[in-house]
């Protein structure tokens, strides 16, 4: 005799799947750092049925306030920088730390800058990151600082090899952990407006 079981993919099934993603170098490779006149940037558009614009400007303004501009990580400089409510609209300016290894022995990271903007509309909204630049902290080796565009640094031509099959040691790990909060922070705001919904699976066993 069968009998179905209900299963809700929650916590664990996410955490699962992003340490898959995670492990799966070729989301990094070719492709992955879009551009646009020259300029890096990710662009993405969810839908959100049910929800008007007002909603979704409202939630995604304290997502970027209490998640962003106030996240673990913010450093000084991250701010709103501009609200249009009639318009849907929500600018902000980040300035974070972007860790690349951290232990409490030792620690390898950059400042990352960057802008995101959130336009909504009723049951959609569009999320942009552009501007991005890193200042490199001084390690153990020198005390100079290093200010990276990431036109230069993360980019197919900079940080692959000849062939576009490897991150390359350096310009590849800023790629890596860009492309990760990147996907970070685009997945916290669908997640916050209903975007990305728990999923339901039925399976039959089997008695």
């Amino acid at each position: 005799m069968k009998r179905l079981l209900l299963i809700l993919m929650l916590i664990v099934p996410m955490a699962v799947s992003a340490q898959s993603n995670k492990n799966d170098m070729s989301r990094y490779l070719e492709g992955a750092v879009p551009t646009r006149d020259g300029l890096v940037y990710f662009e993405k558009t969810y839908n959100v049925e049910g929800k008007t614009q007002g909603e979704l400007y409202s939630l995604l303004r304290r997502y970027v306030q209490d998640k962003i501009v106030k996240g673990e990580n913010s450093l000084e400089q991250s701010r709103i920088t501009e609200l249009d409510s009639a318009a849907g609209l929500i600018v902000a300016s980040i300035e974070e730390t972007l860790y690349f290894k951290r232990k409490a022995w030792t620690s390898d990271f950059t400042r990352f800058f960057y802008q995101l903007i959130i336009r909504t509309e009723d049951g959609k909204f569009s999320i942009e990151m552009r501007r991005l630049h890193y200042l490199y902290e001084p390690s153990e080796q020198t005390d100079i600082s290093t200010t990276y565009p990431a036109e230069k640094w993360i980019t197919d031509e900079e940080a692959l090899n000849k062939d576009k099959t490897k991150l390359t040691r350096v310009g590849g790990k800023f790629r890596r952990f860009t492309i990760d909060r990147k996907d970070e922070i685009f997945t916290g705001a669908a997640r916050t407006v209903g975007a990305v919904k728990r999923v339901t699976r039925v399976i039959e066993v089997e008695e």
